[in-house]
């Protein structure tokens, strides 16, 4: 059975603003995680979600929302993201922007909810895109890697896998070869954009390479496995996460902006 996760998203969402806690828990998976500006990120994932949808269920007297985009950024086979952005107005109509993503685990049976973000307030969906964090120069320009041989390699960021930390070196792991640097991984990172995500002492991933996250584990394209602390493995899952969402707004934002070859 085909389900349209986008219209599910939205009915989810319209179930949290109003408080309906018992839709939104029908819908969640083991292991699901839950962010929002409202709740005690030390309790665990239903509690935080009990306990935002009685803070909020006074709100729609008094505020009203807008959903002005619904994305799909990021899809395989067992998992999809689903990012809802818009704006929430208050009795002078002004507005505040606000983004709600949801996680989906693809399931036979049932798409289940592994994580859900929703952060307010945000700068509108059109806000300007030297304020996003990801830039088309940190995207494009390439960096010069010399090798522990000392033979220079010219690399394009976003064509990097990971960086792995072994030893007193790091490892630039690329689709089809691996350059050995003398340089510490929390230098190195540095040069970096901030799609590049350090996942754990010894490894920093670039989002836009993911292709499933787990509790565990992150898989890279090519089958690459990286670990996952298993104290961390909430708040790894949501930075990598953010960052892919981050880094997908940008891209999408500048190629509305690019001017078109004739």
């Amino acid at each position: 059975m085909q389900y349209d996760l986008s219209e599910r998203s939205l009915d989810l969402f319209d179930a949290l603003w109003h408080g309906e806690l018992n839709t939104c828990l029908e819908q969640v998976d083991t292991g699901f995680s839950f962010v929002s500006p409202l709740t005690n990120a030390h309790e665990p994932a239903p509690k935080q979600l009990e306990s935002y949808c009685k803070r909020v269920s006074s709100l729609p007297k008094i505020l009203d929302y807008r959903v002005l985009q619904v994305r799909r950024v990021f899809e395989t086979e067992e998992t999809c993201i689903i990012l809802l952005l818009g704006n929430v107005l208050d009795s002078s109509r002004e507005t505040i922007g606000f983004r709600c993503t949801f996680v989906w685990h693809i399931q036979p049976e049932e798409p289940r909810l592994v994580h859900m973000h929703f952060s307010l307030p945000l700068a509108p969906p059109d806000m300007p895109i030297d304020k996003l964090s990801v830039s088309a120069q940190a995207r494009g320009n390439p960096i010069i890697l010399r090798d522990t041989d000392g033979h220079s390699h010219v690399v394009n960021r976003a064509e990097v896998l990971y960086l792995e930390s072994r030893h007193q070196y790091t490892i630039v792991h690329l689709p089809q070869r691996q350059i050995r640097v003398r340089i510490a991984l929390s230098e190195l990172l540095r040069d970096f954009p901030d799609y590049f995500v350090r996942v754990h002492r010894s490894y920093v991933i670039n989002v836009l390479h993911v292709e499933q996250i787990s509790r565990r584990e992150i898989r890279l394209a090519g089958g690459s496995h990286i670990p996952i602390p298993e104290r961390r493995s909430k708040s790894v899952r949501e930075e990598v996460l953010d960052a892919m969402i981050r880094a997908r707004l940008v891209s999408e934002r500048e190629n509305s902006i690019s001017p078109k070859r004739k």
